[in-house]
């Protein structure tokens, strides 16, 4: 067995029987919301959309070249030949083992992918030493060990022959080398490259390796969040030594993308600038936006939406837009961990290493869905004078949140005047 979970994983499938990998691979399917049956030797992975013929293909004995069946979009190959000759054809995609364990481990919650691999092969994903698993001898397992001793037992018959053959031969020696004179030197070993498996996509722009493309991350969550409801949740806070310093609190409520409300709540003193949270409450009802300014004449400011822009993200997708680009944009990410809520995978994002803004010891989680929806996030850094920063948001009431116009923008509050422009004097309120 191998040394690390990754190779034990492998042995595990090897040795187990064809039917058993199918079965195997068929319920990993499944596991993610595929519908999937068993047909002959190929796993059919079904969704409402999509159609996937999935094949497991090993090498043939004595090197022959494996070859992928016909009508299959999927291979798990379970050696390196296999790998190569799927990755020949250009409509395959191709799983290594490697991948294959990528796949239990971190696309499908812990506990289903220990679940399926205890259920299959009668241990975990853990961390146990191969000492103390128990082998499972499947059947192909022990027919290769009687294939490879009848084998050995032919090879010393021929060995016999040949040594009795050449006794009594002049100048020849009986031996395995045939010549007195000749010295055996030991085979040469070329050591058998490594497929190192590549990393799959699991959200745009994620990979299983982490966050590959912040900006199209950014980009699906911004298409997500056009065409939802929600309350979003906005915290920013400053500490020095640990100490809280001062705090933003804005929740937003949205129900079109240009009908919201936007609040602001703030406590201490804060000293960086720009920040993420809005720097006035707003209010928009579809066509008009009303900020709330009490330097104003009647304490509200109102600007006439841009109806050639009306039908755009809004607002708020724009500025979530731009934070997931800015904040998940780090030197190192990885994908720790992944749940399924409501149907849904969603995987726990960890990054650290970014220069954003002028900051140290940089960190930041986030809770991915398979679509780009960014549920929340976490940021945290200090910058170079020493001041602590902590970035929080979240969604939450996605498809149930309604606008209702605050006390202070009520019909007999809100000014007559209005500018037809679509401008705001804070870009991120």
């Amino acid at each position: 067995m191998g040394d690390t979970p990754r190779e034990r994983f492998g042995d595990l499938v090897r040795a187990a029987t064809p039917s058993e990998r199918r079965h195997f691979v068929a319920d990993v399917w499944a596991a993610r919301g595929w519908e999937t049956t068993v047909d002959g030797s190929v796993v059919v992975a079904r969704t409402e959309t999509q159609t996937r013929h999935i094949a497991l293909v090993a090498s043939g004995w004595f090197g022959i070249r494996p070859s992928v069946p016909d009508e299959v979009d999927v291979v798990v190959a379970l050696d390196a030949a296999a790998f190569d000759a799927a990755a020949s054809e250009p409509s395959v995609h191709v799983f290594s083992l490697g991948d294959l364990y990528e796949l239990v481990r971190y696309g499908l919650p812990s506990d289903v992918g220990d679940r399926l691999v205890e259920t299959h092969f009668g241990t975990t994903l853990g961390e146990q030493s191969a000492a103390t698993r128990p082998r499972r001898v499947s059947f192909t397992s022990r027919f290769r060990s009687a294939r490879s001793g009848i084998v050995l037992v032919a090879v010393a018959a021929l060995l016999t022959l040949a040594i009795v053959a050449t006794a009594g031969v002049p100048g020849v020696v009986p031996g395995l080398g045939g010549g007195a004179e000749q010295s055996q030197s030991p085979p040469s070993s070329t050591p058998m490259p490594t497929v190192t498996p590549e990393p799959w996509t699991i959200a745009p722009g994620v990979t299983t390796a982490g966050v590959e493309n912040a900006t199209l991350l950014a980009t699906a969550h911004r298409r997500v969040v056009a065409n939802e409801s929600y309350r979003w949740t906005v915290v920013y806070r400053e500490s020095i030594a640990g100490d809280e310093t001062g705090r933003e609190v804005e929740v937003v409520h949205v129900e079109e993308p240009h009908v919201y409300t936007s609040e602001v709540q703030r406590v201490g003193r804060l000293r960086a600038f720009p920040r993420p949270t809005a720097t006035e409450d707003s209010y928009a009802d579809g066509s008009t936006r009303y900020a709330r300014r009490p330097n104003e004449p009647d304490g509200i400011a109102a600007r006439v939406l841009d109806p050639a822009v009306r039908d755009g993200p809004g607002r708020h997708a724009t500025r979530a837009e731009r934070y997931v680009e800015w904040y998940l944009s780090t030197e190192r990410s990885r994908v720790v961990n992944s749940t399924v809520e409501d149907g849904v995978v969603v995987y726990r994002v960890e990054g650290s290493g970014n220069e954003f803004p002028r900051s140290r010891d940089y960190e930041f989680t986030a809770l991915v869905e398979e679509s780009g929806f960014v549920r929340s996030t976490r940021v945290s850094y200090e910058t170079r004078d020493g001041l602590g920063v902590t970035v929080w948001f979240e969604y939450d009431a996605v498809g149930d949140t309604t606008v209702t116009p605050p006390q202070w923008a009520g019909p007999e509050d809100r000014p007559t005047n209005r500018t037809a422009e679509d401008g705001v004097a804070n870009q991120t309120g």
